[in-house]
């Protein structure tokens, strides 16, 4: 396990070597610098000089990766190597609520050309669209290409117009997972499998010993794309003004299949290149507009940024931090717990136990704190991490506090172990959620470190079962300790949610078994109560506390994010720089991502996990 863990770790470390040596290193860092510090006081996306005056016109691109928390007007991007943390799912729609009240803004115009987020986070940005279009602002969405998401998105728009040329791709929904058994066996690697009972749905496991979906995991997977397929429909049918019919037909006979098309077939208005939108932008407003970026519209110049100097805080914080009773300024707290779950400290995309804890502590602690809204955004990961977590949400309740959690694009496994205990559920009808399950994996390694890289091994041991490794299998009773550690987990998991949700042990279990469902289905099934967003969520812990005229100022929101400054250094001198020498190689952003996950999950040493299959690629 160090073998390869110290392989990978030195094989980055040489690359990243290569990548940044040399003095030019110093000169690019400082031009980037200094032109990432200038281009912050211009547009990035079109011509005309910045300033919110009448009339205004928002741009909104969502090319990027959209997060559950951004870094709000201290976000920092130098020279297109600064930390990815822009506009995070809530400040996006509370922009767009300010946006409708905002006399100055007359409408939104939409560039689709490239969406990056998962069906969940659509459906919250769609729900803040058609709240912005209901103040009687318009909304013009346009894109060069286009995927179906984009599309189920842009369909609240008023119009939807697509370049003369452009394509759109409306061949309907694909999920993929990528099968590692027969690279595997090619470099005689042979993995050990351990599930909980009768957990034939925790397909997890399946890429490292299978080449093909199991009949279970075919049922579960088919569930979930018709169940976000379902959505996508619906909201385009009605956008558009079709029948979910003719949705499905379009999609079955690849009736979009040049520009021309998509008008024929109702999905675009017209088509038109990017001056031409602006000439309709113009006839809308009846004069020449001002455009506004929407994170320009919701961040700070950099000159307020520039007076702030408390980004240097970090660097003399005191090393412990005292639990006290103090009051954290607000009757609502909101906490997000976002990322893998690990154990120890985590970040603003990594849910580690200490740090999550910390905040759940804090809102128990604090004497001004009513309520807690749990907005969790979480594949799983750890097993005992989430159990940790998950006192500490119990802990909060026997203190009086109202607990509810708001599902984002994921609340599976760890994300939903740490969910069960709460007062009220609520997710989308696309979240991905359940995943009731635990297994652990251990690699064998025998063939591939002996036959083909000639090591040897030889140790001394105090008792004949004594230490796990890479060059044997596991022997029969080992084999039986693991499964007995694994299917107590398992009943663990299964009575926290049965007590969670008022459900006997045989309820819960025949739901379980590892299996993932959509928001709408598990509503079906008792384990989410309510389907809202974040917004609902929080008026639900409002009327479950009984707070009355709640402000923006009585929330919240923890933990408490890095500033963008600190944030900057940090991936500059690690993680952006592996996972940039992994992409050079020919991996996706997706397959890196993975990769780095994976490689978290061997370093944390916990074996068992509660978390969702790998590389589930939804087209």
């Amino acid at each position: 396990m160090s073998f390869l863990k110290n392989t990978l770790s030195s094989f980055v470390g040489a690359s990243a070597a290569l990548l940044i040596s040399g003095t030019i290193l110093i000169f690019v860092f400082v031009g980037a610098l200094v032109g990432g510090f200038a281009s912050a006081f211009e547009s990035d996306d079109i011509d005309e000089e910045q300033g919110l005056e009448e009339p205004t016109v928002l741009v909104m691109k969502l090319n990027g990766p959209i997060m559950e928390r951004g870094a709000g007007g201290s976000a920092i991007d130098i020279g297109g190597l600064g930390s990815d943390a822009g506009l995070g799912l809530l400040e996006i729609l509370q922009g767009l609520e300010e946006a409708a009240e905002d006399d100055d803004v007359e409408g939104l115009y939409l560039n689709l050309t490239s969406v990056a987020a998962s069906p969940s986070t659509m459906e919250d940005l769609r729900a803040g669209l058609e709240t912005f279009k209901s103040s009687g602002k318009w909304i013009m969405a346009w894109s060069e290409m286009t995927t179906m998401g984009a599309m189920y998105l842009g369909s609240v728009a008023d119009e939807v117009f697509l370049h003369p040329n452009g394509f759109a791709d409306f061949s309907g929904m694909r999920l993929q997972t990528t099968y590692f058994t027969g690279m595997l066996d090619k470099l005689g690697v042979e993995m050990t499998v351990l599930r909980g009972p009768d957990n034939q749905f925790k397909s997890a496991v399946e890429p490292f010993t299978r080449t093909s979906m199991s009949d279970a995991n075919r049922e579960q997977m088919n569930a979930l794309l018709d169940g976000i397929w379902s959505e996508v429909r619906s909201g385009i049918a009605s956008g558009r003004n079709l029948s979910e019919d003719k949705v499905d037909e379009i999609a079955a006979t690849l009736s979009l299949r040049v520009a021309e098309d998509g008008v024929n077939v109702g999905l675009f208005d017209g088509l038109m290149y990017e001056d031409e939108v602006k000439d309709w932008v113009r006839e809308q407003v009846g004069e020449e507009p001002e455009y506004l970026t929407f994170s320009d519209y919701l961040m700070p110049t950099m000159e307020e940024a520039a007076l702030d100097l408390s980004f240097m805080s970090f660097m003399n914080e005191p090393e412990g931090e005292k639990e006290e009773e103090e009051p954290l300024g607000g009757r609502l707290a909101v906490i997000y717990a976002v990322g893998a779950i690990e154990s120890g400290e985590g970040d603003d995309q990594t849910i580690g136990s200490e740090t999550l804890s910390k905040a759940l502590r804090q809102a128990r602690l604090a004497p001004d704190v009513e309520a807690v809204v749990l907005r969790v955004n979480s594949p799983g990961g750890s097993a005992l991490a989430s159990d940790v977590i998950w006192r500490e949400t119990q802990l909060l309740q026997e203190a009086g506090k109202t607990l509810v959690v708001s599902m984002g694009d994921l609340a599976a496994s760890g994300g939903y172990y740490i969910s069960a205990g709460a007062d009220r559920i609520y997710a989308n009808a696309t979240t991905i959620t359940g995943s009731i399950g635990v297994f652990g994996m251990l690699p064998h390694a025998g063939e591939l470190l002996k036959d083909k890289m000639g090591l040897a091994f030889d140790d001394v041991r105090t008792h004949p079962h004594a230490g796990i490794g890479l060059d044997k299998p596991l022997d029969a009773l080992q084999m039986e300790a693991m499964n007995a550690s694994i299917t107590d987990i398992y009943n663990d998991f299964v009575s926290i949610v049965a007590e969670g949700r008022g459900k006997s042990f045989d309820e819960v279990n025949e739901m379980a078994r590892g299996r993932v469902w959509t928001g709408e289905d598990a509503k079906e099934r008792g384990l989410v109560d309510v389907i809202g967003n974040l917004d609902d969520a929080i008026a639900g812990a409002v009327e479950l506390a009984g707070l009355d005229s709640l402000g923006n100022d009585d929330v919240v929101y923890l933990p408490e994010m890095k500033d963008p400054i600190e944030a900057f250094i940090e991936q500059f001198a690690g993680v952006t720089v592996a996972g940039e020498v992994l992409e050079h190689m020919g991996m996706s952003q997706l397959q890196t991502l993975e990769l780095m996950r994976v490689h978290r999950m061997l370093e944390s040493g916990d074996r068992v996990q509660a978390r969702m299959p790998y590389l589930i690629d939804i087209r």
